[in-house]
C-alpha cells in the first residue's frame, strides 16, 4: 500500500475517532452518531480499515432502510436517518469509486427520500447532499452521458442538488453550492478538460436568473413597495448570483454563455440595493480571474479573458444613462484589473482602447458620466498597469518596450485631444487622468507626455484665464515633476526669477511644487539651476530698504528656494559626482554664518544619509522603477562616500551645536546620530576622544569660574558624548565610564540627568550591555554612593538607570536592589510624572529580578548587616519582607510609598506569592485604615482595593467583617474623594461577594450608604433594560484615563458617587417643564387645533387683582372719547415701576442701559447678564417676598447644596 493511500485511509480513522469521543456528549445528535458506530463496529471483527469500508457501507445501507418505509418510501425515524447519513457522508469520502458507479442507481434510491421527504429536516438533507456529492464525484464520463440509456443518471441526482442550491434554508443552500462546486472541480477522465455537466448547470442558473430578472422588471414599484417583497426578491437573486460564482470559480463556466452572463450581471448592476451591485460584482471578478488562469495555463491563443473583455466593450451603454454607466464602468475596471494580473502586456494593450471608450463618456454634459469616466481611467492606470512593463531593456526584451511605447503614444495623443476645448466642461477631471498618468508611467513619459506638459505649463502660466483649472494644473505638474524629475520640468518651464516679462513669464509659483513632488532625482539641478538664483537674489536684497515689500517678496522666493533642498537630498542619483568638497564647505559656512538656515541645511545633510540607509536596508519595499533607475549597490556607494567625509561634517555640526541656544538645536543633533551611525570606528574613537579632552577642559574651567546665567559648556558636551555612546568603539567604553563616575557626582542637574543617560544608552546594545556588566560593581558603588546628592529633574534618568542596572544583575548581584530599593519605593509617591512612572517601572523590574529561583541575595555586602551573615536565596516573598521595613518608617511619606509600593508589586505579583505572604501583608496594611494621616489611610484605600479587584474570593472573603468597618470610617471625610473612594470599593466588594454577605457584615450606622448603592444599581438596571427594549442604547465614546492597568484598578470608578449624583440632579433639574397660557375669560379646549400654542416651555407671567388694579389705575396712560391712547402728565409718585428710576442724568440712563443690555461673549455673540432676581416676579404666589427670600439664600451655604462636576479635583494620587 502506498503512502497516499495510508494517509488517505488514516483520514478516515481520525474522522472516526472524532465519532466515537462524542459518545458522553451532552447534545443528543452527537452522542446518537457515536452510539450508530459503536454499535456497527461491534459487529465489524476485521482490523483492516480498507476493507472496512465496504463493510461499514453495508451496515448504514441496511440501518438507511430500516429508517424509511419501504412501501410509501417516506421517513419513519427521522433521528435514524439523520445519524446514518452523517455517517454514510464520511465513509462515501473514502470509498472505492467503483463501487459507487457500480450501484449509483441503488444507493441514490435509498438516499433520495433523505432529500424530497416533507419531514426532512436541515441537518439530514445536508448529510445527504454530502453523500449525493461523493457518489456524483465518482461518476464517469459515460455514466454522465448515459450511454446504456438507464433511467436513474447522475443528472438526476444533479437536478436535485441545483434545486437546494438555491433553497432558503442558508446552510443547506451553503452545502449543495459547495458539492455543485466540488463536483464541477472533479470532472471524469475525458477528451476536454471541460465536465460533462458543466454545460446544465450553466443553462439552470442561467434560466433561473433570468427567471427572477423578469419577475422584478414585471413589478410596478408602487405595487413592490405595498407589497414589501423587495427584499425577498433581492433575496433570491443574490441566492442565484452565489450559485453562478460558485460555477465561475471552478473555470467550468462555458464561453457560450459568458455573453449573456455579462449581459444579465450587467442588467444586476443597475439595482440601487447595494448587496445586489456587489455579488454581481464578485461574479464578474470571479469570471475574469478564472479566464485569465485558464489562458494562461493552457495557452489559449485566443484568451477568454480578451472575449469576454471584448463582450463588455461591446455592450456600451448611452452617454446620457447615468444609471447604467456608472456600472458598466465599475465592471471595466474591475475586468482590466483581474485581467492584469495574469496578462499584464495584452491588458496594457488594451489601455488606448479603453481611453477611446472613455472619451465618447468625457464628452457629455452630464457631471455623473464623465466623472465617472475620468475615474475609470484613474483606476484603470492605477490598477491594471504593472510596473515591470515600465522598465527599460535588458530589464524587459525590445519587442515589449517597443510596444509599450506605442500605447504610451497612443495614449499621450487621446490625451493631448481631450485637453482641447470640446471637453473644456470636464477639463479638470482630464487633468486629473493625466497627473494620475504622470505618477504612473514615471520617465517613460519622456518623451511622449512632453507636449501635454507644455499645455498644462502654459495654463498655469495664463492665469488669467485658466484660473478655475490652476489647482488641477499645479497638480499635473507636481507629478510630472516626481516622474520626470524638476530638471526636465525647468527645462521647458523655466522659473525666470531674474527680470521677467511677458515673453519670459515668472513662475516662482513652481517653487513650492518642487519642493512638495521632488525626490530621488538629480542633486546637480538644485547646484546648477537653483543656487545661482539664490546668490542673485540676495545680491538685491541687500539693496532694498528694510520694511519694503519688494524685500520681502525676494526674501520668501529665497527661502522657497532652500526648502527645495531636503527634497533634492532624498536619494539623489549624482551623490558622489554633485556632493563635492566645495559644495558641502558652502553648507558649512551658511550653518555658521545663517542662523536661519540651520534647519533646512541640517534636515538636508540628514536626509542624505537617512534616505540611502532606509533604501539599502530594505525599508523602500520592492519598488521596481526605482531599482532599475538607482540600483541598491549604487546606494551603497553614497553611503561609503558619505562615511569618508563624515568627520568633518560631525565637526562642523558639533561646532554648530555648542553655539545654539539649548532649546532650539533638537534637529541638530538628529542630524549628527545618523552621521555617527556611518561614521568609521577610527574617526569615531578619533572624535570621541576630542569630545572627551574638550568636555575635561570645560568642567575644569566651570569649577574654577563658575559662570551664572549661561548654559553650560559641559552640559552640551555631555549631550554629544551621550549620543555617540551606541557608536563608539568597545576601546573607547573604558573612557565612558570614568566620565559618568566623575559626572554623575555634579551638582549641576542638567549634568547629572545626562550622566545617567550614557548608562540607558550604552544598555540599549548587546556589547554596551556586556560591557556594563564587565563595570558593574563599580557602577553600583557609585549609584549608592550618590543617593543623597540626586537633584530633583535627574531623579526619572537615575531611576531609569536603575532599572536598566537592575535588568543586568547576575543571580548572585542581588544585593544592588536590596541597597536601592527605599529610593525606589520613595519615588512611587514623586511630584514629577515621570519619576513616579519610572519608580513603578523598576519596582516592577526588582519584582522580575528577585523572582530569579537562582537569585542570591548577599547580605554580607549590604551595610548594617554582619559580615558573617550567610547569603540569603532571593524570592518574591523574600522581596515582600525587605520592602516590608519601610512600613515602620519615620515618615508618613515612607510609610505611605511603601504601601503604594505594595499595591504595585500585588498588582503584577499576585500569581507567584504563595497565599500566607499575601496575607500577612493585607493584615499589616490594613491596620494602617485606622491611623488618622489622610496620607497613609489613602494608600491603604488603593491597596485594599486592589485586593478586592485582584485577589481570591477565598482569601478576601474572610476579611471582609474586620474590614467594613475600618473602610467605613473614611467614609464620612469628604476631602481628598474619600468618600467616593470607600463607595466605589463597597460596590465591587457588592459584585465580587453578593449583597446579601456585605449586607450581614455591614455596621448599621453606616446603613444608608448601603442602601443607597443598592438603590443606584437598581435604577442602572432597570435604565439599562429600558434602552434594551427601547433599542437607543446610547455607546460610549469615552476613552479610558489611565495609562496601565495599574492606575485603572487604583483610581477607576472613584467619581461614580458624584457623578450618580450629579445626573439625578440634572435629571431634576432638566426635567422637561411645560406651561399652559390661558386667557382671563375661557379655559384651554384641549381638543381645539390651535392647542399647541398656548403651550410654553417657560413660565408665563400673571398678573394678581393688585396688579391688574395697578395697571388700570396708571394716571400716565388714558383712553379719549375714540378709543385712543393717549399719554398724560407725571404719574403719582407712589406708583413707580420705571427700573430706571434711580438714573439722574441722561450719562446715567445710558450708562444703567448697557450695564443691563446685552454684552459680547466668546466668538463675539450677544449674550445678556443674568440677574439672581430674574424671574422672581413670575411666580404665582407671594410676589413681593420672593426676591428678598432669593437675596438672603444668595451667600448661605446650606448642607444639601453640591458643587458641579467641574469644581473636581481631576488629580489622582
Amino acid at each position: 500500500m502506498d503512502q497516499d493511500k495510508v494517509a488517505h485511509l488514516l483520514g478516515l480513522e481520525e474522522k472516526l475517532a472524532k465519532v466515537r469521543q462524542q459518545i458522553n456528549s451532552k447534545l443528543d445528535n452527537q452522542k446518537h452518531f457515536a452510539v450508530i458506530l459503536t454499535a456497527v463496529e461491534e459487529n465489524i471483527n476485521n482490523d483492516d480499515i480498507s476493507k472496512n469500508i465496504i463493510a461499514y457501507m453495508v451496515a448504514f445501507m441496511s440501518l438507511l432502510d430500516q429508517a424509511v418505509d419501504q412501501e410509501t418510501r417516506e421517513i419513519k425515524d427521522l433521528k435514524l436517518a439523520s445519524s446514518v447519513c452523517y455517517l454514510l457522508d464520511i465513509i462515501f469520502q473514502y470509498s472505492p469509486k467503483k463501487l459507487l458507479r457500480a450501484r449509483f442507481a441503488e444507493i441514490l434510491t435509498k438516499l433520495a427520500p433523505c432529500i424530497t421527504d416533507e419531514n426532512a429536516q436541515a441537518p439530514l438533507i445536508r448529510a445527504a447532499v454530502g453523500c449525493l456529492e461523493s457518489l456524483l464525484v465518482a461518476q464517469d464520463a459515460q455514466a454522465w452521458n448515459n450511454t446504456m440509456d438507464l433511467s436513474i443518471t447522475p443528472k438526476r441526482g444533479l437536478q436535485g442538488l441545483l434545486e437546494l442550491s438555491l433553497d432558503p434554508r442558508p446552510k443547506v443552500r451553503k452545502r449543495a453550492q459547495d458539492s455543485i462546486h466540488a463536483i464541477l472541480a472533479n470532472p471524469p477522465p475525458a477528451p476536454t478538460a471541460e465536465h460533462v455537466a458543466s454545460i446544465s448547470i450553466a443553462s439552470f442558473t442561467i434560466k433561473a436568473l433570468e427567471d427572477l430578472l423578469q419577475e422584478a422588471a414585471a413589478i410596478s414599484n408602487k405595487k413592490l413597495k405595498a407589497q414589501k417583497s423587495d427584499n425577498d426578491l433581492n433575496s433570491r437573486i443574490i441566492r442565484v448570483m452565489r450559485l453562478i460564482s460558485a460555477v465561475i470559480s471552478t473555470g467550468q463556466w462555458p464561453s457560450s454563455l459568458s455573453e449573456h452572463l455579462c449581459d444579465m450581471l450587467l442588467q444586476v448592476t443597475k439595482s440601487s440595493d447595494q448587496y445586489l451591485v456587489a455579488a454581481s460584482f464578485d461574479c464578474f471578478e470571479h469570471l475574469f480571474k478564472i479566464m485569465a488562469v485558464s489562458s494562461v495555463n493552457f495557452g489559449l491563443a485566443e484568451s477568454k479573458s480578451l472575449q469576454i473583455l471584448d463582450i463588455i466593450f461591446s455592450l456600451t451603454p448611452s452617454n446620457t444613462d447615468t444609471n447604467l454607466v456608472g456600472s458598466w464602468i465599475a465592471v471595466l475596471v474591475k475586468s482590466m484589473t483581474a485581467f492584469s494580473v495574469h496578462e499584464p502586456l495584452e491588458c496594457f494593450k488594451k489601455i488606448p482602447d479603453i481611453f477611446k471608450l472613455m472619451s465618447n463618456y468625457l464628452s457629455s454634459e452630464t457631471p455623473e458620466v464623465y466623472y465617472s469616466a475620468s475615474q475609470c481611467l484613474i483606476a484603470v492606470l492605477t490598477d491594471a498597469v504593472s510596473d515591470s512593463l515600465l522598465l527599460y531593456p535588458p530589464a524587459i526584451d525590445e519587442s515589449t518596450f517597443e510596444a509599450v511605447d506605442d500605447v504610451l503614444l497612443h495614449v499621450s495623443e487621446t490625451l493631448v485631444d481631450l485637453l482641447s476645448l470640446r471637453y473644456s466642461h470636464c477639463a479638470k477631471e482630464v487633468l486629473n487622468v493625466l497627473a494620475a498618468a504622470f505618477k504612473k508611467f514615471r520617465f517613460r513619459a519622456n518623451p511622449d507626455f512632453i507636449r501635454l506638459l507644455e499645455i498644462v505649463g502654459e495654463w498655469r502660466t495664463n492665469e488669467e484665464n485658466f484660473l478655475e483649472f490652476r489647482e488641477e494644473a499645479e497638480k499635473v505638474i507636481g507629478s510630472a515633476i516626481y516622474a520626470m524629475g524638476p530638471e526636465t520640468v525647468l527645462g521647458l518651464l523655466p522659473l525666470n526669477l531674474e527680470e521677467p516679462s511677458d515673453v519670459r513669464p515668472g513662475r516662482a509659483w513652481i517653487l513650492p511644487l518642487i519642493r512638495d513632488h521632488t525626490r530621488n532625482t538629480t542633486l546637480s539641478t538644485f547646484i546648477i539651476q537653483l543656487a545661482p538664483s539664490i546668490k542673485s537674489l540676495e545680491s538685491r536684497l541687500e539693496s532694498l530698504p528694510e520694511e519694503s515689500i519688494q524685500r520681502k517678496v525676494l526674501q520668501t522666493v529665497v527661502d522657497q528656494i532652500w526648502s527645495t533642498l531636503p527634497h533634492f537630498c532624498e536619494l539623489p542619483t549624482d551623490l558622489v559626482e554633485s556632493f563635492t568638497d566645495e559644495f558641502a564647505s558652502e553648507l558649512a559656512s551658511l550653518l555658521y554664518s545663517k542662523v536661519a538656515l540651520r534647519t533646512t541645511i541640517c534636515h538636508a545633510l540628514k536626509m542624505l544619509v537617512e534616505s540611502n540607509s532606509a533604501y539599502v536596508n530594505g525599508g523602500l519595499g520592492d519598488n521596481l522603477l526605482l531599482a532599475q533607475s538607482y540600483p541598491i549597490e549604487k546606494a551603497q556607494k553614497s553611503l561609503e562616500y558619505l562615511s569618508a567625509k563624515a568627520g568633518n561634517i560631525l565637526a562642523v555640526l558639533f561646532n554648530v551645536y555648542t553655539q545654539t541656544a539649548p532649546n532650539a538645536r533638537g534637529y541638530i543633533l538628529e542630524t549628527i546620530e545618523e552621521y555617527l551611525k556611518i561614521t568609521s570606528q577610527t574617526d569615531m574613537e578619533k572624535t570621541f576622544n576630542n569630545i572627551c579632552g574638550l568636555l575635561k577642559n570645560a568642567m575644569d574651567e566651570e569649577t574654577n569660574v563658575p559662570k551664572k546665567g549661561k548654559p553650560q559648556l559641559s552640559a552640551t558636551l555631555l549631550d554629544l558624548v551621550v549620543c555617540m555612546t551606541k557608536y563608539v568603539p568597545s576601546t573607547s567604553h573604558p573612557a565612558l565610564f570614568s566620565i559618568f563616575g566623575t559626572t554623575v557626582q555634579s551638582k549641576d542637574a542638567l549634568t547629572q540627568k545626562r550622566a545617567y543617560r550614557i548608562i540607558i544608552r550604552l544598555s540599549e546594545l548587546e556589547s554596551g550591555a556586556e560591557a556594563l556588566s564587565s563595570y558593574l560593581s563599580d557602577i553600583e558603588e557609585i549609584m549608592v554612593q550618590n543617593t543623597e546628592t540626586v537633584q530633583t529633574a535627574s531623579r526619572s534618568a537615575r531611576l531609569a538607570a536603575i532599572k536598566t542596572i537592575t535588568e543586568l544583575l547576575p543571580a548572585d548581584r542581588l544585593s544592588f536592589i536590596v541597597r536601592t530599593v527605599a529610593e525606589v519605593i520613595l519615588s512611587t509617591k514623586d511630584v514629577n510624572e515621570k519619576s513616579r512612572e519610572g519608580g513603578f517601572e523598576t519596582l516592577i523590574a526588582m519584582g522580575k529580578k528577585m523572582n530569579d529561583p537562582h537569585g542570591v541575595i548577599k547580605l554580607s555586602k549590604i551595610s548594617g548587616y554582619d559580615p558573617e551573615i550567610p547569603d540569603q536565596p532571593s524570592s518574591m516573598s523574600e522581596f515582600f519582607k525587605i520592602i516590608a521595613a519601610g512600613l515602620i518608617g519615620e515618615s508618613q511619606h515612607m510609610v505611605s510609598s511603601t504601601i503604594t509600593a505594595f499595591a504595585c508589586l500585588v498588582f503584577e505579583f499576585k500569581s507567584e506569592v504563595d497565599a500566607t505572604t499575601l496575607v500577612d501583608i493585607y493584615d499589616t496594611i490594613e491596620l494602617y485604615l485606622t491611623t488618622n494621616s489622610k496620607e497613609i489611610a489613602k494608600s491603604a484605600i488603593g491597596f485594599v482595593k486592589v485586593c478586592v479587584l485582584g485577589l481570591s474570593d477565598d482569601l478576601m472573603r474572610p476579611k471582609v467583617p474586620e474590614l467594613l468597618p475600618k473602610l467605613l470610617r473614611w467614609s464620612h471625610e469628604h476631602t481628598g474623594h474619600f468618600k467616593s473612594k470607600v463607595k466605589n470599593i463597597i460596590e465591587r466588594m457588592v459584585r465580587k461577594f453578593g449583597y446579601e454577605f456585605i449586607e450581614a457584615n455591614f455596621p448599621q450606622d453606616d446603613i444608608k450608604l448601603l442602601a443607597n448603592i443598592r438603590k443606584v444599581r437598581n435604577r442602572n438596571k432597570r435604565k439599562e433594560a429600558e434602552e434594551e427594549v427601547s433599542g437607543v442604547a446610547a455607546v460610549s465614546t469615552k476613552g479610558s484615563r489611565f495609562m496601565n492597568a495599574f492606575d485603572e484598578a487604583i483610581y477607576e470608578s472613584s467619581d461614580n458617587e458624584n457623578e450618580n449624583d450629579e445626573e439625578t440632579q440634572q435629571d431634576k433639574g432638566k426635567k422637561s417643564k411645560q406651561f399652559i397660557v390661558e386667557s382671563s375669560g375661557n379655559p384651554l379646549d384641549l381638543l381645539d387645533s390651535q392647542t399647541l400654542a398656548h403651550i410654553s416651555s417657560t413660565r408665563p407671567k400673571k398678573f394678581t387683582k393688585d396688579q391688574r388694579k395697578k395697571q388700570l389705575q396708571d394716571d400716565m396712560f388714558n383712553f379719549d372719547s375714540e378709543g385712543k391712547l393717549i399719554m398724560k402728565g407725571q404719574p403719582d409718585s407712589s406708583i413707580d415701576d420705571d427700573p430706571l428710576k434711580s438714573v439722574t442724568s441722561g450719562i446715567n440712563a445710558y450708562l444703567e442701559a448697557v450695564k443691563h443690555g446685552p454684552i459680547r461673549g466668546q466668538k463675539n455673540r450677544l449674550k445678556f447678564k443674568k440677574d439672581a432676581r430674574a424671574g422672581a416676579d413670575n411666580s404665582d404666589e407671594e410676589d413681593d417676598k420672593l426676591p428678598k427670600s432669593a437675596s438672603l439664600h444668595r451667600n448661605k451655604i446650606t448642607k444639601g447644596r453640591k458643587m458641579g462636576p467641574k469644581f473636581k479635583s481631576r488629580r489622582k494620587l
